[in-house]
């Protein structure tokens, strides 16, 4: 690595793509950003109106970790042109358990082990605070901090703000190949670039780029569902939080209506492995399945009115952690198995930081998979 100035290549403008570029300028490296589509990319997993934030987790070393994405993001933001909430939107985020050891039982223990705060909920305070729900069944529930991270706006304004301090992105140019060794990048156009530290934050093409660093990642195709609740429950959803679960075995997550969007629907249990790369479109059953299974959770569920339904790929790996692995100049890196947006910041951080090497790969990677030291 030069002993001046820095240079590095970050292949991929995803969100964890250009807090690494962001990451890596601070500390004085000179960047270059290359992204096979456009910034924001509509095929990308990061690309979105919004995305959720939140405490709450299973998991105790991911719920610990998010104090510390918090904070990267408002680092982030203090540095980007937008004010109030061009970024995001504190609404809380709601989870409901409906017997012990379902996912929002399992997340309230771990943020417990965690330390991090929450309100818990009778039945009876669910059902009189938040009318546009049917918490029928419901044990407890649990409100804590969270909302909506305006995703597109994030990625927009991040692109720029790199722009402005001398990174160059080069958009619509696909990689074709990385040498790990030589720090080159070849991209499809016949270009070659080089560069100290090389960056890999691919999504779904990463694996096809580094197969032998990344040889345990699969693609996963997701649905999500945008709709307006009836007039009659407008005022309720309107100060509305989050939900991350509704108890039981469902997996229903989504997002308020926030800044003229409509409310967001999601379902993990509607997740298909390994899915054709091409098949981008929710298809009118997939809408309709949606709905269906938000019965007896959300009221008036029949009359909500459909605007748009979105399919994306994002990249799994085993047991949902992240990964940072290393080849020579090389550093792959896989944030996402459906949860890396809203560590976006923070993992852009780890990765400057061990790829400038202020931290060991061992140390980052640890960091990144929320492992115990």
């Amino acid at each position: 690595m030069s002993q001046s100035t820095p240079s590095a290549i970050v292949v991929g403008a995803g969100v964890v793509g250009l807090c690494a570029a962001w990451s890596l300028a601070r500390r004085g490296a000179a960047v270059t950003v290359v992204e096979r589509g456009s910034v924001p990319e509509p095929r990308a997993a990061s690309c979105d109106h919004h995305r959720m934030i939140r405490l709450s987790y299973a998991d105790p070393g991911y719920c610990a970790r998010m104090s510390e994405a918090y904070a990267a993001w408002e680092a982030l933001w203090a540095d980007l042109p937008g004010g109030g909430t061009r970024y995001y939107h504190a609404r809380g985020v709601l989870t409901l358990s409906r017997g012990e050891g379902d996912w929002g039982d399992r997340a309230r223990a771990a943020m417990d082990v965690a330390g991090q705060p929450y309100e818990r909920l009778a039945p009876g305070e669910i059902a009189a605070r938040f009318a546009h729900l049917e918490p029928s069944n419901v044990t407890y529930g649990f409100l804590s901090k969270g909302g909506c991270l305006m995703a597109n706006h994030i990625l927009t304004d991040l692109a720029e703000r790199l722009r402005g301090q001398g990174a160059t992105i080069l958009e619509q140019s696909p990689v074709a190949a990385i040498d790990a060794e030589a720090g080159e990048v070849s991209l499809a156009d016949g270009r070659r670039l080089s560069a100290d530290v090389v960056v890999l934050a691919g999504g779904v093409g990463a694996q096809a780029l580094a197969p032998d660093l990344l040889p345990d990642l699969w693609a996963r195709r997701t649905v999500i569902l945008y709709a307006d609740p009836p007039e009659d429950l407008a005022e309720a959803w309107a100060t509305a939080p989050a939900w991350t679960d509704l108890g039981g075995d469902g997996d229903l997550w989504g997002l308020p209506p926030v800044e003229g969007l409509p409310l967001k629907l999601g379902c993990g249990a509607f997740g298909i492995p390994n899915p054709d790369p091409e098949d981008r479109t929710m298809r009118a059953e997939e809408m309709q399945r949606m709905l269906d299974a938000y019965r007896g959770h959300f009221r008036g569920i029949e009359r909500f009115r459909i605007r748009w339904g979105q399919a994306n790929h994002f990249t799994c790996a085993p047991e949902d952690r992240f990964v940072l692995r290393r080849r020579a100049r090389l550093w792959a890196v896989s944030a996402d198995s459906g949860h890396g947006f809203k560590f976006g910041a923070l993992s852009g951080e780890d990765v400057a930081a061990a790829a400038l090497g202020e931290v060991s790969e061992a140390e980052a990677a640890r960091r990144m998979a929320a492992r115990p030291a």
